[in-house]
């Protein structure tokens, strides 16, 4: 079991008053630092609409006041078990839950400078911080752990990796940017493309989103040989530093061995279909250049997605939380057992990729390619051109820039602003893409789908992210 109390000093002299309530209303006239902290996170987080982080935090700020902080099983019992027994070893909601109201904290005093309220990492207690000793713990700190760990330090491998991946990033950005492109040929016809008309009527700046996926390592293969380097690992259900704090607090025994490198890989795919969409973006509008940015998916920001017009280029599963909620908030489709799968809502259809399968390379499988266009949260555009596997995004990025296949979609005009959706099949063999067929073309539900709270689906890869989110 995770440890729960780091520090068995009282971070808070006792208070004679049972709880924080009556703390605030007997300390209105001139409230301690800790409950003016207090009222600024409690009118946020009852925005959030999230019974259990209110019930957390009022909670460990009883705790605080009374100088004792609880242990997971306090927490467990006290807010979160309502008459069921929870399994700690195996259930993590107190640690999902711990984690989220650290995350919610540092977003709510964001715009608070000064002392705020604060969850050191690994521990299970609220205290009152500077802003300035909080910002030097974030430059210092490598991961988040439940107890102090070795300090990791970059292994001398990652050097020369680190300096080739940038290479080749920018040799591929070069190539974007430099090569010729026929834009008098093509730019025409794509302007007046349900997909592109959108965003070539546009002023905003365009962010070209790429599909990425998070390395960390694992040192387990030192055991026996010290001198050799740790693996990367790619883990479908770890997506992020912070999937790996909750899995690291989840199962404690691996702290030392797993370390975060803050480290990202997008696919070779992802960087060829990106030339093809780069030229087209360039071309939509010849008299007027438009500020545009390329970035992982794992960089995308909440601000991005609302001031800018967005192009998803990559495989469904490198999607991320921001983009994939809305999107298939909207679409007809939800995403099977893994994402080589999508599912016909309407007609109950399953159209799984066979691409991954092992086979002969001369033996043609099927993939299958997801084109959407939908309106972003601020009357900006979001376009996905995304594949189940290489190949069929490669066919999409294809697709793009073909204004004679793009026309053959034939979205109406009164579909343009809610948006349309399309599913190719596409024809590989190997990582070759061979060509696609319009299999499915419709319009998106998009009203609604930047107010509600509520995620649109359970996501084959949110094993940590998605945890505990239910609300009673």
């Amino acid at each position: 079991m995770v440890a729960a109390n780091l520090n068995p000093d009282p971070i808070f002299p006792p208070q004679t008053s049972p709880s924080t309530n009556d703390a605030l209303a007997d300390c209105s006239e001139q409230p301690s630092p800790l409950i003016a902290a207090a009222q600024v996170a409690r009118a946020a987080l009852g925005s959030k609409r999230s019974d259990k982080l209110q019930r957390l935090f009022e909670f460990l700020l009883d705790r605080a006041t009374e100088g004792r902080p609880p242990t997971e099983i306090e927490i467990a019992e006290a807010v979160f078990s309502r008459g069921r027994a929870l399994d700690l070893p195996q259930d993590a909601t107190v640690r999902v839950y711990m984690h989220r109201l650290r995350k919610a904290l540092a977003q709510i005093y964001a715009e608070h400078p000064g002392r705020r309220l604060h969850i050191p990492r690994g521990e299970y207690r609220i205290v009152l911080a500077e802003e300035a000793s909080l910002r030097q713990e974030d430059e210092h700190s490598t991961e988040e752990s439940p107890t102090p760990g070795p300090p990791k330090t970059a292994p001398p491998w990652l050097a020369p990796v680190l300096a080739l991946a940038v290479l080749a990033a920018a040799n591929a950005a070069a190539w974007s940017i430099l090569r010729p492109h026929p834009q008098d040929e093509v730019t025409p016809g794509l302007v007046r493309t349900a997909l592109w008309r959108p965003i070539a009527k546009d002023d905003r700046p365009v962010t070209i989103v790429l599909g990425d996926y998070y390395l960390f390592s694992d040192s387990s293969n030192q055991a026996g040989d010290p001198t050799a380097s740790p693996r990367l690992v790619r883990d479908p259900s770890i997506n992020s530093r912070d999937d790996l704090d909750i899995y690291l607090m989840r199962y404690p025994g691996e702290i030392g061995r797993l370390a975060d490198l803050n480290l990202n890989y997008v696919p070779s795919s992802v960087v060829a279909a990106l030339g093809d969409v780069f030229t087209t973006v360039r071309g939509l509008k010849r008299d007027k250049v438009r500020h545009t940015q390329v970035i992982p998916a794992s960089q995308l920001t909440p601000d991005m997605l609302k001031s800018s017009d967005v192009i998803y280029i990559g495989l469904l599963s490198g999607l991320g939380p921001l983009l994939r909620n809305p999107v298939f908030q909207a679409s007809s489709f939800r995403v099977g057992v893994t994402y080589d799968e999508l599912i016909d809502t309407a007609s109950g259809r399953r159209f799984a990729s066979d691409a991954g399968i092992s086979a002969e390379e001369h033996v043609p499988r099927r993939d299958y390619g997801y084109v959407a266009s939908l309106p972003g949260p601020s009357g900006n555009r979001l376009v996905i051109l995304a594949g189940t596997r290489d190949p069929a995004l490669l066919q999409m990025a294809e697709l793009a820039r073909d204004p004679a296949m793009l026309r053959a979609m034939s979205v109406p005009a009164a579909h343009s602003f809610e948006g349309f959706e399309a599913l190719y099949q596409v024809r590989t063999m190997g990582n070759l893409n061979l060509g696609g067929k319009l299999l499915i073309e419709r319009p998106l539900r998009s009203r609604g789908i930047w107010d509600t709270g509520k995620a649109s689906q359970r996501f084959p890869n949110d094993t940590y992210e998605g945890a505990g989110h239910e609300e009673p």
